[in-house]
């Protein structure tokens, strides 16, 4: 998320004025932008980071990471949801589109990879 337009001094975080007070300009200007540009390392650092939180938090199914990268590309992880909104705008699904796949694919898929874990342990 691009919160650069934020004024001088106020915290680069997405807070409640940047996720939900649709009039205000903080939440008019921030924009959502997968990069498209990181170079393979850093995409594999995110990657590896997620997997590796994903595992040892016990998540299932789904879950949202949220990550910085500086400008020297080094990589941090700020939040692990493991309940991110599924709806059409939300940060999961606009994700899962830059990945090529559809909203309703992606619910699709989450729903398949539940089901079949509850087929395995029954």
């Amino acid at each position: 998320m691009d919160l650069s337009h934020l004024p001088e001094g106020t915290p680069r975080i997405a807070g409640t004025e940047v996720k939900w007070e649709e009039r205000s300009q903080a939440y008019r200007g921030s924009k959502v932008h997968v990069p498209e540009d990181l170079p393979p390392e850093v995409v594999e650092a995110v990657q590896q980071t997620a997997m590796t939180s994903f595992q040892a938090l016990h998540l299932r199914d789904y879950a949202r990471f949220d990550f910085r990268v500086t400008p020297k590309h080094k990589v941090y992880l700020i939040e692990a949801n493991p309940n991110p909104y599924l709806y059409s705008g939300g940060e999961y699904i606009k994700g899962a589109r830059a990945s090529g796949r559809t909203h309703p694919q992606t619910i699709l898929e989450i729903v398949d990879l539940a089901h079949a874990r509850y087929q395995s342990a029954a």
